[in-house]
């Protein structure tokens, strides 16, 4: 999908179709405080009242310009913190919208674990903060490869929150931005939620737990450039080892990851 069509698809003419339409079935409140929602609020911001907006924290400008995360003070010289200075990445580097703590995080939970898949457009809408990051506008096209889930655990969750990320962020695609939507990842076996692990336990649970689509496309000339999108992003060993696959597999120019919450 190109920039146009999203552009076209985020009109005010078609924003209140689709909310006529959802409406229907889920009720205009608040999605962390269940106020209820004016119609142009809705539209504007999904599932999610001024206050409750107010409460969650952006990244800022201020933060690693390798693993994405927040820090409070001005730095005017490129830095790699304390989470990742120690470490190899395969990704280049991360952006992340807002800092986990809050009620980002209980809005993700809804998400994820309360089946909540209509969240999705309010977290597209908090995803369009990355875009302040003039590292992903100026590769002028990505593909959008979302995290994937082992399928035991799509089956159980009905879906995976990743590519509903990943389809908000292409359908909001900014001008100039070309995205689109590409699944090159698979689960290859079933780990430990990383949500429920240390940071050590994290490092390494997920070494080898995914592998390549049988069928990848042919790369553009250069290679190509790849957005991983994930919700959460903490240590960043998720978004890593799938960087590290997809390096291994075919040509790359760069691998950015996305995410709603830097944990």
């Amino acid at each position: 999908m190109n920039a146009s069509t999203g552009e076209a698809r985020k009109s005010p003419r078609f924003a209140r179709i689709r909310q006529a339409v959802v409406g229907w079935i889920y009720p205009p409140l608040c999605a962390a405080c269940e106020s209820p929602l004016s119609a142009s609020r809705q539209v504007e911001v999904p599932f999610l009242c001024e206050p409750c907006e107010a409460a969650l924290t952006p990244i800022g400008d201020h933060y690693c310009r390798v693993c994405g995360q927040g820090f409070d003070g001005v730095s005017s010289l490129p830095f790699r913190c304390s989470n990742c200075g120690d470490r190899e990445l395969a990704i280049d580097f991360a952006v992340s919208a807002f800092r986990g703590a809050g009620a980002g995080k209980g809005l993700v939970h809804r998400f994820k674990y309360a089946k909540e898949r209509h969240l999705a457009r309010l977290f597209g809408v908090l995803l369009d903060e990355v875009w302040r990051d003039e590292r992903l506008r100026d590769a002028g096209s990505w593909w959008v490869v979302p995290v994937p889930l082992h399928r035991r655990r799509q089956r159980e969750r009905g879906f995976n929150q990743s590519h509903e990320l990943a389809r908000e962020l292409v359908l909001r695609a900014p001008e100039g931005v070309e995205l689109s939507l590409r699944s090159l990842l698979r689960r290859t076996s079933e780990r430990e939620r990383q949500a429920r692990l240390d940071r050590k336990e994290r490092l390494v649970n997920l070494s080898e737990a995914f592998a390549p689509v049988r069928r990848l496309p042919g790369t553009p000339a250069g290679g190509a450039r790849i957005l991983l999108i994930d919700d959460v992003i903490t240590t960043g060993t998720t978004v890593s080892e799938c960087a590290a696959v997809l390096r291994e597999a075919m040509e790359i120019d760069r691998i950015a990851a996305v995410s709603v919450l830097r944990g």
